[in-house]
């Protein structure tokens, strides 16, 4: 405990120093509020602001640190994006074998409609184990033809070139009739048919053109064509003007078969068909099919295209159509000139294998496309798609192979530039010195307002304590000024009516004093709760103005004043309520009053100005000093002018005219020079906004 003596009186030692004319108790009990101040200090220091500069310290130390690993946070960064985009490359190839797989394990062929597994599928195959192509295409020889010559013979032309169509109708069957080559003569009788048609025996030729389907249905001419579908085609064509349910029905089921069909790779004659039959249905198809078989077809044929110009590539793959030494299911990648294939093994004993073609282009132009996506936002890295020919800029960072998907091909991270990377090690470096700057600071910005708030609150504990005090001894004065004339009164202690006239006044006049203090308390309290509230009503300012100012004359403070009004006849109406403007000049007047110099004067004046109506009350007295003009209207505000202390008051006043004015829409505002005197002028809006 000598500790905490030693404590106290260090404290109170200090108080003395800095304020000798405080008395011992007020030393006492500002000594009580330093304490419980000086503890919240400590407690700022010692867990604020120590830890700050500490913090500060360690952290100016680590800029160099810092620094030096800016290289590899580059390189981290990079390296999660590279991650980020293999793991989305990963799951774009993990999904197009799984669902390889699915279509398999369900018994549907993955070779129909290939583009629903994947839009980079240029065309699939299935093969069988002996190395033939057996969907969507076939692969055959070109048919050898008995008799090239019967194509350039002197019959041949004449039958092409015949004026009119029964001349070659006749022609032309007689030719078939006459010719060996069994498909030189479908080809006659063929354009025989077409000749009847043309000639309007529809009959025969629609005889014909069934003859030639049932007789020479897989046989193809010279074109490539099969007999019997240019057979069907143009029976289709001549029933449709005829009956055209009947020919739509021909047609419509001609151009599915044909578009089901397993067409031959290097030959679009069955699509050049269909197309045909599609076309001679525009009319009269319902267009929902129309477009699901041009689609098909469209679709269909961009795969021949592909079969034909990647058969190559496919006999690479898989060169002798044995089964590679992989387990069944299992998806090997390779990467050709052409394409990236997925092949794989399936069926009981491997039997049939299955070759997937995909498009390079797309694939890689989407993979370069999400590397540049993916550190678009990136101010340190940049990724690259690397060839397997090219080589990686000498500053790389990170390389990740894109194995097993694209063999040789890589994804490689480097810095935007090696000048961008030390402009970042210099932003880094700017960054961290100004947050440590910044918190430093902070830390001195609070200890300052730490300090600031420490001496408001003691000098608001001392407001307080003096306002107790004053309150104290400004009900004393009243109280005690009752009793005595009351006691005189009482024990008949005065005989002289005029004497007793002035102690029946001065009672008045006392408890009205007493009554106004006791009001001003009360008014102070309501307004730091919130619970004062005005009734506001149309009333004439002026004669509220009069009514206050000649209940002020009878008051003790203005008894020995001149007061000087100066009020117009009528003033403009304002709303107010007339009690609380009252008490509002009642206090001007009263401070002008106690802080004027005796006999002195007090000037209430009243005019029409800049659409307000201006009250103003001046005195002659000691003035108020210029830096404590903005402080008059705190709470408990007195002072510190010697001669103005010497002046009884509670610090309260002022603060309850400032509320009053501005709970009335207007302001009051304050001119003053020392020694000269002191002007309040209240501003009332003749139209006040309604206030909160």
């Amino acid at each position: 405990m000598p500790v905490q003596r030693y404590y106290e009186r260090l404290i109170r030692a200090v108080l003395r120093r800095l304020a000798p004319e405080r008395s011992e108790v007020k030393l006492l009990a500002d000594a009580g509020h330093v304490r419980e101040l000086l503890r919240v200090s400590w407690i700022f220091l010692l867990t604020v602001f120590v830890p700050g500069v500490a913090l500060a310290w360690i952290g100016f130390g680590s800029i160099r640190g810092e620094e030096l690993q800016v290289w590899q946070a580059v390189e981290d960064a990079g390296d999660r994006e590279i991650r980020d985009v293999l793991n989305r490359i990963d799951a774009n190839f993990a999904d197009f074998e799984d669902s390889v797989r699915a279509r398999l394990e369900s018994g549907r062929s993955p070779v129909e409609d290939p583009r629903t597994i994947s839009p980079y599928i240029l065309v699939a195959f299935r093969m069988n184990a002996e190395g033939d192509i057996a969907a969507p295409f076939r692969v055959v020889d070109r048919p050898v033809l008995q008799d090239h010559a019967v194509y350039f013979s002197q019959e041949w032309r004449d039958a092409g070139s015949a004026e009119t169509a029964g001349e070659r109708a006749e022609r032309w069957n007689r030719l078939a009739t006459d010719l060996e080559d069994p498909i030189a003569a479908g080809q006659a009788q063929y354009l025989g048919a077409r000749a009847l048609g043309e000639i309007g025996e529809t009959d025969a030729a629609l005889e014909r053109l069934a003859n030639l389907f049932s007789d020479y249905h897989d046989v193809r001419n010279l074109q490539g064509f099969r007999i019997g579908d240019l057979a069907r085609l143009h029976r289709g064509e001549l029933l449709l003007a005829r009956d055209v349910l009947i020919g739509q029905g021909v047609l419509e089921t001609l151009a599915d078969e044909l578009i089901e069909d397993d067409w031959i790779i290097g030959r679009g004659n069955e699509a050049a068909v269909a197309a045909r039959a599609l076309e001679l249905l525009e009319d009269h198809s319902e267009n929902d099919w129309l477009a699901s078989r041009r689609g098909r077809l469209q679709e269909r044929a961009r795969q021949l295209f592909w079969a034909e110009r990647l058969l190559p590539e496919l006999y690479d793959v898989n060169p002798d159509g044995r089964a590679l030494p992989v387990e069944r299911g299992e998806i090997t990648w390779v990467l050709e000139e052409e394409a990236i294939w997925a092949t794989l093994w399936w069926g009981e004993s491997n039997q049939d294998f299955y070759a997937f073609a995909l498009d390079p282009v797309a694939v890689l132009g989407d993979i370069h496309e999400l590397a540049q996506r993916t550190t678009r936002t990136s101010a340190d890295v940049n990724m690259l798609l690397v060839s397997p020919e090219a080589d990686p800029p000498d500053d790389w960072l990170t390389r990740r192979s894109l194995k097993p998907w694209l063999p040789g091909w890589s994804l490689v991270v480097h810095p935007r530039s090696t000048q961008d990377l030390n402009e970042i090690q210099a932003r880094k470096r700017l960054q961290r010195v100004a947050i440590l700057v910044l918190s430093l600071v902070m830390i001195v910005t609070g200890a300052i307002l730490t300090w600031r708030l420490v001496r408001q609150q003691l000098e608001v504990a001392r407001s307080k304590a003096d306002f107790a005090a004053n309150v104290s001894h400004e009900l004393r004065s009243p109280i005690t000024q009752i009793r005595i004339k009351g006691e005189s009164l009482q024990y008949g202690l005065v005989d002289d009516p005029e004497e007793l006239q002035q102690h029946y006044d001065a009672i008045v006049r006392e408890s009205e004093r007493l009554s106004r203090l006791v009001d001003n308390v009360l008014d102070l309290a309501a307004i730091e709760r919130g619970n004062k509230r005005y009734t506001l009503r149309p009333v004439d300012l002026g004669e509220t103005v009069r009514q206050a100012v000649e209940a002020a004359r009878f008051a003790m403070e203005t008894r020995d004043v001149d007061m000087e009004v100066d009020l117009p006849g009528m003033l403009p109406v304002v709303m107010h309520d007339p009690e609380a403007i009252a008490q509002v000049i009642h206090n001007l007047i009263s401070n002008a009053a106690k802080y004027g110099k005796k006999g002195g004067w007090i000037g209430v004046k009243g005019r029409l100005e800049n659409n307000e109506v201006v009250v103003s009350v001046s005195d002659r007295g000691i003035g108020i000093a210029e830096d404590e003009v903005p402080q008059l209207f705190e709470h408990f505000y007195r002072s510190t002018n010697p001669e103005a202390r010497r002046q009884k008051g509670t610090g309260i006043g002022l603060t309850i005219v400032k509320y009053i004015v501005e709970s009335h829409g207007g302001r009051i505002s304050v001119a003053s020079e020392l020694g000269l005197g002191t002007t309040f002028t209240i501003h009332f809006p003749l139209r006040p906004q309604p206030v909160p």
